[in-house]
């Protein structure tokens, strides 16, 4: 057996929390939102613009495109280390504001938050990810307070007047969590 094939073949025998495998954190930034009602489509676009610029990031950064899935994001965010969303929230804001909420928040439900349109909508989704023991160390959510969320294509005048702030943000939120 040659020494590369002997490496794997003990690689392969360690359990899956060994050293080896969590010596980098998997990060998951997960757009939602549905682009054909308005300014719900946000998260999609704020995903995008990450990619874009993504040699600006971790390579250890999945991009992930969530649109209006709902519950098939249950086998997503149990991979990941960190998980960020980007999604339009109702929180009772100024349009286009941006609201960064945190795992903790959530938990002991300190905010009341009307998340988009998804059904169900991703409460729904973590609480049944807390009952299945999977949700992932750090979750944050980045909302983006939606002023219209009709059928319709395009941003809102107000949010999309905010855009390119909102892009540069939340790059920096991201490059500023990945170094700490």
């Amino acid at each position: 057996m040659t020494p590369v094939s002997l490496v794997r073949r003990i690689i392969s025998m360690l359990p899956s929390n060994n050293i080896l495998c969590c010596m980098r954190k998997k990060i998951g930034v997960i757009g939602l939102g549905n682009p054909l009602r308005r300014d719900d489509g946000i998260g999609l676009l704020l995903l995008q613009f990450l990619q874009e610029n993504k040699k600006t990031l971790s390579k250890t950064i999945d991009f992930i495109d969530g649109g209006t899935s709902g519950m098939n994001l249950i086998h997503l965010l149990g991979d990941y280390d960190t998980v960020l969303l980007l999604d339009a929230v109702d929180f009772k804001g100024t349009p286009g504001q941006i609201k960064k909420f945190t795992l903790d928040e959530i938990k002991n439900q300190k905010i009341q938050l009307f998340l988009s349109t998804h059904e169900p909508d991703f409460l729904t989704v973590f609480a049944l990810l807390k009952k299945l023991k999977m949700t992932p160390p750090h979750l944050v959510i980045f909302g983006v307070q939606p002023k219209d969320i009709s059928q319709g294509i395009g941003l809102s005048k107000e949010v999309n007047l905010v855009l390119p702030v909102l892009q540069k943000q939340i790059l920096k939120e991201i490059q500023t969590m990945i170094r700490s």
